[in-house]
């Protein structure tokens, strides 16, 4: 118990060691609609020694529209958000071809194999260091 303790109070939350692994756009969202559909069921029996009670059941069904009030989510930072996010499947990408690329994939990994087709190992230079003769 005194373990599980020491280890709660010294430990710290784990983020990607990679910044753009990293996604802080959970403030960036747009207007959206949503179905709804609601359900009650209640039984009124009167007060006293009434006894005229009745179903007091509901149904409602709609349309929720939901707009954030005062949102940074500007045009300029959707942009960066996208181009961040392309980046980042760019980035996996050149990380998966590296690891694959000399493998031979079955049809199952088609997407692969298209999307790293123009993935190359540069040609290694010659080295700029004069050689003494």
């Amino acid at each position: 118990m005194r373990a599980l303790l020491a280890l709660l109070l010294f430990s710290s939350p784990a983020f990607a060691q990679n910044e753009y692994l990293n996604n802080n756009s959970g403030h960036c969202s747009s207007a959206s609609l949503e179905p709804y559909v609601e359900q009650r069921w209640g039984e009124n029996i009167g007060t006293g020694t009434s006894t005229s009670g009745y179903d007091d059941d509901s149904t409602t069904v709609g349309i929720r529209l939901r707009i954030q009030l005062g949102t940074t989510c500007t045009k300029e930072f959707k942009e960066t958000l996208m181009t961040n996010e392309r980046l980042k499947q760019q980035f996996e990408l050149l990380k998966l071809c590296a690891r694959y690329q000399n493998l031979d994939l079955g049809p199952q990994f088609e997407d692969v194999k298209r999307k790293c087709s123009d993935v190359k190992k540069k040609p290694k230079l010659p080295d700029p260091t004069p050689t003494k003769e």
